[in-house]
């Protein structure tokens, strides 16, 4: 029997595209209106989407909020009112690991785990860019390194679940005789001390619904992220600059996760995709071309400047990428590096002008796959069985239209056996067919 594929929707509040909300009638409430975000959620679970996942960041109101929508209702208190409204959709809040306490953590997201009845995911992030500090009253020197934000992180998820675990069920014996509610000697108090953070106590809530804690989810591509996330994470989300990335990806931390005692089978990987469905792939290229020509191009060209490091007067935007000044304009920058290797490769790969290359690249680094529900249907088959991904985080280029056109995709991948054709289970974790998390 070949794999089951597992598919994750992207919740962007207008959709993956920049100028996704430019197509909507009325866009000013996009960042506040719940009913908004419940009518995506209930698409989504018509379609069969496995799960949601809520990207965010604390970072207040960021540079990149003036030009996007970007939902500014809390995750945790969305994905709660949206479990009221969902039945069987999975549900992924992101949280930090490095601001606040994982103490608040672990509460905020036992209690989506008990409200959705077994839905809830935590997308562990370690982001740490300048709005976020200022919005948090930190000054830039509370940076820290990239093994010091994974080692923080580390004690961040062992605080977060030992805390999930230190209120079993059993120890709610609510004995009327004997005037007790809780046994404290059935109990688990933690007494962590790190180096970050230090917690003591038993949380107010258990931490499992019916005896399963919440997903761990994580997402990065550094070498620091990749041992991190093999380690604790039971789905990693990546994107990588090209196929062969992300199967070298696929195996390194599958090989990883076996390093740590895992069942590499039980750590899935979810690379992103970008798809625009149409009756033809000349139809979806032209959807997509349509949104983009609504960007602004001269923000798009600075854009590019400061990611690979080059002055903006030298992107002509019908001209290629100059990628032989990266040699002549040197960079320490590990980041500017990294995206001279990504966007350069890209741009050399597909022959684009510098135009081109800035559509392309606002889907940042996502797959992006045009056609028809059967075209796309064929590509994440290949994609499944030459180990790529175990299932695949995808972006609609707008909503609704994107979700409702993806849905048929999902129905292609049906027919052929390769989806469920409903929910099987009602939690999460066993749609995705992992392990039992239960504790004997």
């Amino acid at each position: 029997m070949k794999k089951q594929i597992r598919l994750n929707l992207i919740f962007h509040t207008s959709g993956r595209h920049d100028a996704g909300w430019k197509t909507f009638d009325d866009p000013t409430t996009l960042v506040d209106d719940i009913d908004h975000q419940i009518r995506y959620a209930k698409l989504a679970e018509e379609a069969k989407f496995d799960g949601i996942f809520l990207p965010d960041t604390p970072a207040a109101l960021g540079k990149s909020f003036l030009r996007k929508p970007r939902r500014g209702l809390d995750p945790v208190v969305t994905l709660a009112a949206i479990a009221m409204h969902t039945k069987h959709l999975g549900l992924i809040s992101t949280a930090q690991s490095l601001q606040g306490h994982p103490y608040l953590v672990a509460r905020s997201i036992a209690t989506l785990q008990h409200v959705s009845k077994g839905r809830a995911g935590w997308n562990i992030v370690t982001s740490q860019d300048d709005y976020m500090l200022e919005a948090l009253g930190l000054p830039p020197e509370a940076k820290l390194d990239r093994d010091e934000r994974y080692a923080k992180a580390a004690e961040s998820v062992e605080i977060v679940t030992a805390l999930w675990d230190s209120l079993p069920k059993n120890a709610i014996t609510a004995d009327k005789e004997n005037d007790v509610y809780i046994d404290p000697a059935l109990t688990h108090p933690i007494d962590y001390k790190g180096k970050y953070y230090s917690s003591k106590g038993v949380l107010q809530l258990t931490g499992r619904y019916e005896g399963e804690r919440p997903l761990l989810f994580q997402a990065g591509i550094s070498p620091e992220s990749r041992r991190f996330g093999s380690k604790y994470a039971d789905v990693l989300f990546t994107s990588q600059p090209n196929l062969d990335k992300d199967r070298a990806f696929y195996a390194e931390v599958k090989g990883y996760a076996e390093g740590h005692g895992r069942n590499p089978d039980h750590l899935l990987v979810f690379p992103g995709l970008y798809a625009v469905v149409a009756e033809s792939d000349a139809k979806a290229r032209q959807a997509k071309a349509e949104i983009d020509e609504m960007m602004d191009l001269n923000f798009l060209l600075n854009q590019l400047s400061g990611q690979v490091g080059i002055p903006v007067e030298e992107l002509d935007p019908n001209k290629p990428l100059p990628v032989e000044l990266f040699e002549k304009i040197p960079t320490e920058d590990e980041v500017i590096q990294y995206r001279r290797n990504d966007i350069g490769g890209v741009s050399q790969a597909n022959g684009f002008t510098v135009k081109q290359l800035v559509h392309h690249n606002l889907t940042r680094g996502q797959r992006t796959i045009f056609g028809t529900p059967e075209q796309i249907a064929d590509i994440i088959e290949d994609w499944t069985d030459t180990n790529v991904g175990d299932g695949f985080n995808v972006n609609a280029h707008v909503q609704p239209l994107g979700v409702e056109r993806f849905k048929d995709v999902i129905t292609e991948l049906q027919n052929r056996g390769r989806y469920r054709k409903d929910y099987e289970h009602a939690t999460l974790r066993d749609n995705y067919g992992l392990p039992s998390s239960r504790i004997d």
